[in-house]
């Protein structure tokens, strides 16, 4: 079985490198991937771009529903109320982040899908698009 080389932030200080074959659960890897897509390039799927340009919450659920974070509709449902909106945004592109170790924070997560909330619908959707091992296809 392969391994993977995980630098610890402990280890940073001490100069050791540990060796494991998943990401640690409690977030003590340091990521250092990037998104696929930069947040506004929307349109080089246009099927995609449409649908959650006209509704995100669909859009939104699909990403949900992928990353089993909970039912599709009930994530689609969030999507449309205030405030719980902003929530549930950020949850769930915090735990693609995560998923894929994807560098950033939480807060920066919130400032993402407070000020342009639906480039970061498609930008995680792009992502899950490209993510190996996924059982959701997207037809549009």
């Amino acid at each position: 079985m392969p391994t993977r080389n995980i630098q610890y932030r402990s280890d940073i200080i001490a100069n050791r490198t540990k060796y494991e074959t998943r990401i640690d659960i409690e977030s003590n890897v340091i990521a250092d991937k990037t998104w696929s897509h930069q947040l506004f390039l929307c349109c080089d799927d246009c099927g995609l771009c449409c649908i959650t340009a006209l509704l995100p919450c669909v859009t939104f659920g699909a990403n949900a529903r992928q990353i089993e974070a909970g039912s599709c509709c009930m994530y689609a449902l969030c999507c449309l109320i205030p405030i719980v909106n902003l929530v549930a945004l950020q949850n769930i592109r915090t735990q693609i982040r995560m998923r894929y170790g994807i560098s950033g924070s939480a807060f920066n997560d919130f400032l993402m899908v407070c000020f342009c909330a639906p480039c970061t619908i498609l930008q995680e959707a792009k992502e899950l698009k490209l993510q190996p091992g996924e059982n959701i296809a997207r037809t549009w």
